[in-house]
C-alpha cells in the first residue's frame, strides 16, 4: 500500500500523555560576519513552502477527535490556511561563541527560544507548530516545535532536512534546486497492515499492562528522613506553606565523543552485541533503581517499526514504548554488561506483531488511564528512554555549514532519558528529569564516570 497524505492522521492518546509536543533548537555560528547570513526572508518564506508539501497537517485549522477503531484525529485543512506563528527576534546580548565556550549551558542561551514552546495541544485550537529565529551578532537560533498530533521526533528532523535543503538553493544560488518531499506521518495509511499481523503467541500486553497497572505503588528512599516521593521530586516548603512536591530539573548529561568511544571499547569486551545506547541505558537504570526500596523497577525503550518493509515509507509516529519490569534489588545488583544484554534482547526481539497488539490497545480507556498514572506517578523508579542520537539533525544545513549545536528543549516527564547526538563529531548528550540523588549515582557510575558531565538544563 502506497502512503498518501490525507486530512486524517492518527494520533494514539498515548503519544501526547508522555510528550505533548516536539521541540528543537539549531544553533548556526556565523564568526565572519557574511552578508545575508540565513536572511529572514528566505527562512519563513521556504518554512511555509516545506510545511505545505511535507507536513501540511501542521497548517491545520481545527483537529478534533474521532471514534475511529484505532483512535486519531481528524484535520480541517482549508486551500489557504492561516500561517503558523513565526516570529524574528534580535538577542544582541547573547553570542554563539559565548555559547560554545560555555558548552551551551543554558544561562547563556537567548532566552525567547530556550524558555519552554507555547502549548501545541491540536484539541484546544493551539497552533500546530511554531517557529522563532533569534539573530545574535555572530549567529542566529532557530526554535523549532510541532504538536506530537502532526509527527514525532523523527518527522521533526526529516523535515529540518528538507527545509534547508529547499533554502540552500536560494541562499547559494549554486545547489540544484530542491523540491520538498511528502514526508507522510498519516498512520492510517498502515493501518490495515497493523491490523493483518498475527496476534503474538504470548501477547506482550498483558505485562506491559501489568507494569503500569502496579506502577502506583509507593516509593521511598532507605533514609526515610527523605520524602517519600524524592526519587523523582524535591520538597520545596516556604514559612507559610505547607511542604510540597516541586518538579525535579532536567539535567543534560554530556558524553564526549572521546567517551563514547571507550564506552564502546568496554561494550566489545563485556557484552559485544549490545549497542552503546543500551549499555549507557543499562547504567542509568541501575542508577535509578540502586537507592530505592521500592520492590519493583521499570524499564521503557522507545522501538519502532521503521526497518519492517511494511512501514519502509513511513517517515514518523512509528514507534511505541515497550515495558519491561524487574524485582529493584536484582537491577541494582545486577552486572551492568548482563542488564545490557536483558535490554538489548528486549529491542531485537520487538517484532511488528508486537507493535500492532500494543498499538491496537492505544484507545483502550483502562490502558490510557493507567499510562497517565504512571507518567504522572513520580515514586515508581523508571527509566523510559528514546534513543534519538543517531537521528540527522546535523544534516541541516541551509548552506551556510552545519549547525555549531543541536540542544533539546523536551518537557520530559520524571525518569525519561532523551538521548540526543553531542555534536557533528560525534558523542551523547542525555537530557533526563531525575532528582540530583539519581545524578550523584550517575556521575559515581563505573560505566560513566571518568566521561560524563552533568549541567542542570531547565
Amino acid at each position: 500500500m502506497d502512503p498518501v497524505h490525507s486530512t486524517r492522521t492518527v494520533l494514539c492518546p498515548a503519544d501526547n500523555a508522555v510528550m505533548p509536543r516536539c521541540a528543537v533548537h539549531f544553533y548556526f555560528h556565523n564568526p565572519d560576519q557574511q552578508a545575508g547570513f540565513m536572511e529572514f526572508g528566505i527562512l519563513r518564506n521556504t518554512f511555509i513552502q516545506t510545511l505545505r508539501t511535507s507536513l501540511p497537517l501542521a497548517l491545520a485549522t481545527r483537529m478534533q477527535m474521532t471514534a475511529f477503531t484505532y483512535g486519531g484525529l481528524t484535520a480541517s485543512i482549508v486551500d489557504d490556511p492561516p500561517l503558523p506563528p513565526i516570529s524574528k527576534h534580535t538577542d544582541d546580548t547573547r553570542t554563539v561563541r559565548r555559547m560554545i565556550d560555555a558548552d551551551f549551558a543554558p544561562s547563556t542561551q537567548p532566552r525567547v527560544i530556550f524558555g519552554f514552546p507555547i502549548q501545541c495541544n491540536p484539541l484546544v485550537g493551539d497552533p500546530l507548530v511554531t517557529l522563532d529565529v533569534v539573530y545574535m551578532a555572530d549567529g542566529v537560533g532557530i526554535g523549532l516545535t510541532f504538536s506530537h498530533a502532526v509527527t514525532d521526533m523523527g518527522g521533526v528532523v526529516r523535515f529540518c532536512v528538507e527545509w534547508s535543503r529547499v533554502a540552500r538553493f536560494h541562499y547559494t544560488k549554486s545547489a540544484t534546486e530542491h523540491k520538498p518531499c511528502v514526508l507522510n506521518n498519516d498512520r492510517s495509511w498502515f493501518w490495515p497492515c497493523i491490523c493483518a499481523e498475527p496476534s503474538p503467541p504470548t501477547p506482550p500486553f498483558v505485562t506491559h499492562l501489568e507494569a503500569l497497572a502496579t506502577a502506583t505503588d509507593t516509593c521511598a528512599y532507605a533514609d526515610s528522613s527523605k520524602h517519600s516521593n524524592e526519587l523523582f521530586e524535591s520538597a520545596e516548603t516556604d514559612s507559610n506553606a505547607e511542604p510540597r512536591a516541586a518538579r525535579s530539573p532536567i539535567y543534560r548529561m554530556s558524553i564526549s565523543a572521546h567517551g563514547v568511544a571507550h564506552i564502546g571499547s568496554v561494550r566489545d569486551a563485556v557484552c559485544p552485541g549490545v549497542s552503546i545506547p543500551n549499555l549507557i541505558s543499562a547504567a542509568l537504570w541501575q542508577c535509578i533503581s540502586v537507592s530505592s526500596p521500592h520492590p519493583t523497577t521499570y524499564f521503557a525503550a522507545s522501538l519502532t517499526a521503521r526497518t519492517h518493509p511494511t512501514y519502509a515509507d513511513y517517515w514518523g509516529n512509528t514507534s511505541t514504548m515497550k515495558y519491561m519490569h524487574h524485582e529493584t534489588h536484582q537491577v541494582s545488583r545486577m552486572p551492568c554488561a548482563e542488564l545490557a544484554r536483558v535490554i538489548q534482547q528486549n529491542v531485537v526481539s520487538f517484532t511488528p506483531a508486537e507493535f500492532a497488539y500494543i498499538i491496537n490497545q492505544y484507545t483502550s480507556e483502562s490502558y490510557l488511564q493507567k499510562l497517565q498514572r504512571f507518567v504522572e506517578n513520580d515514586k515508581a523508579p523508571r527509566v523510559m528512554v528514546s534513543n534519538m542520537s543517531r537521528l540527522p539533525f546535523y544534516e541541516t544545513d541551509f548552506g551556510f555549514g552545519r549547525p555549531a549545536k543541536v540542544c533539546c528543549p523536551l518537557d520530559v516527564p520524571h525518569g525519561m532519558a532523551a538521548f540526543f547526538p553531542r555534536s557533528r563529531s560525534g558523542g551523547i548528550d542525555i537530557y533526563l528529569r531525575v532528582s540530583d540523588l539519581v545524578v550523584q549515582n550517575v556521575v559515581n557510575h563505573e560505566l560513566l564516570k571518568d566521561h560524563i558531565t552533568v549541567i542542570v538544563y531547565e
